[in-house]
């Protein structure tokens, strides 16, 4: 039989490190110096560890039933609340993946050493679909490999350029 993949504790710290941290605030961070570890700790301990432990509550508890925010909420506020509850995590994407995209088209255009791209919107716009379709295909392969691009990319796109 063969043994069904997960994730490993590191690679889910990874994605958590990319869903909070971001080269873009490193910088202000920076300027917090030696207090800025403190603000880490807290927001680890009093947010990140308690979250993360009520999700694995409530993964735990609705496996059966498909798990996810959709059946958590359903289950406890009806199918109203948990449609509610989906449709507010997609549209904050739907904000969110273009703003973010949109950064990452400028930094691309200084990289490059044409800061004139940075204002182009037809530029900034196939950066922005080329990555979105690119992310939604490398998803659509399976969590593994998604969640090998998010730890590597975090380490060599966030975590080693913030060291240096």
């Amino acid at each position: 039989m063969k043994k069904k993949g997960g994730m490993s504790i590191f690679t889910l710290c990874m994605m958590t490190v990319a869903a909070v941290v971001s080269l873009r605030g490193l910088p202000m961070m920076a300027k917090e110096g030696l207090s800025m570890i403190f603000y880490i700790l807290f927001a680890a301990v009093m947010f990140l560890i308690p979250a993360s432990l009520v999700a694995a509550e409530l993964g735990g508890s609705f496996s059966n039933k498909g798990g996810g925010v959709y059946t958590w909420i359903s289950e406890a506020f009806g199918t109203r609340w948990g449609f509610t509850a989906i449709w507010l995590q997609w549209i904050q994407n739907v904000v969110w993946y273009p703003t973010v995209l949109g950064f990452a088209a400028s930094a691309l255009a200084y990289l490059f050493m044409a800061p004139d791209l940075a204002a182009n919107g037809t530029y900034t716009g196939i950066v922005i679909l080329v990555c979105y379709w690119a992310a939604t295909f490398l998803t659509l392969a399976g969590s593994d490999i998604a969640s090998s691009i998010t730890k590597y990319g975090v380490i060599f796109g966030t975590i080693l350029p913030g060291v240096f």
